[in-house]
């Protein structure tokens, strides 16, 4: 063991000794400090939950346009696909929404569970909602864009021009061309989405069946009513998720009208600049939510001990 190794370990054990010395040296906080704390951590929960509703809101003001705007339009011959495409790659995106908050859900799941945090039970479940309410929301919205997407229209390949030397003369027809343009997209989303309900169907399934289990060993009677309300929840989400399964295999019903290749282009650059812009929003609002759990749990746990302090 080289000389220089050993200088560095006995600075080693040195420090690490001394930091203890000085942990141990720490006194721990009175009740009045603690007494000052609470409101102070209270402040900071309640403005990084009203940042986050605040962009929450406004996620969800400019999801509402998108989603709003684009069911109400279809491509023309002009704009040929673009508009299919947006249409596409906007659902795409609320599908990764649906994904993130689904990863969200499952942590506080596994909270209720394994307490990491000091959370109560009905935060946690507040919480839990929150994202089933917005899983829901992006589901429908999904759904809103895949049914105004044209559906599949007869038309012939070809179409008379009149009769010249040689008998009647055929050209291609734009119409037959494209509708198959704009129904090959719409199959390409529907399959997506389908694919998807299929994912979802299968794990809430799963979910239903182990919360059975459960319930039938479960003896406590507040752990059944847990288990009992949850089951309920779990088998009517399964019993939705079934049913927008069959919607979204079902013909579009929903009315649009065309827009021209120059409004398409406008509409498209003005889509890029929101995206970007709600991109950077949910980035903001997941920091701040990262944050404001960890802020709560601190809030927690220093109610927790100026109670053990003050035997309140």
């Amino acid at each position: 063991m080289t000389a220089p190794f050993l200088r560095f370990t006995l600075f080693a054990f040195t420090a690490l000794a001394s930091a203890a010395s000085l942990r141990a040296q720490t006194p721990a906080p009175t009740a009045e400090q603690l007494k000052s704390w609470v409101p102070i951590r209270q402040q900071r929960v309640d403005l990084l939950r009203d940042e986050i509703k605040q962009i929450d809101a406004r996620i969800e003001s400019r999801l509402d346009v998108i989603v709003e705007t684009l069911t109400t339009i279809s491509d023309s011959k002009d704009s040929r696909t673009k508009i299919a495409r947006m249409k596409e790659e906007t659902g795409k995106r609320l599908a990764k929404t649906i994904t993130y908050y689904d990863q969200k859900r499952a942590a506080l799941k596994e909270e209720l569970r394994s307490p990491r945090l000091r959370l109560t039970d009905e935060e946690k479940r507040r919480m839990i909602a929150a994202f089933d309410a917005r899983i829901e929301k992006r589901t429908q919205q999904i759904m809103a864009l895949n049914k105004s997407m044209p559906a599949h229209e007869d038309h012939e390949r070809y179409k008379t021009t009149g009769g010249g030397w040689w008998g009647t003369e055929y050209q291609r027809n734009e119409e037959y061309d494209q509708n198959r343009r704009m129904t090959s997209h719409n199959n390409t989303q529907r399959d997506a989405m389908v694919k998807q309900f299929d994912a979802s169907i299968a794990r809430l399934d799963r979910q239903s069946r182990t919360l059975k289990t459960q319930l039938a060993t479960a003896s406590d009677p507040v752990q059944r009513k847990t288990l009992t309300d949850e089951l309920a929840k779990t088998d009517a989400l399964l019993a939705e998720r079934r049913q927008q399964r069959v919607e979204t295999v079902k013909p579009s019903s929903t009315p649009t009208h065309t827009v021209a290749l120059k409004e398409a282009y406008d509409m498209d650059k003005a889509m890029q600049t929101a995206i970007n812009d709600l991109r950077r929003d949910f980035t903001a609002m997941f920091e701040r939510y990262s944050t404001f759990l960890n802020e709560l749990s601190s809030l927690h746990a220093t109610e927790a001990a100026l109670g053990a302090k003050t035997g309140s």
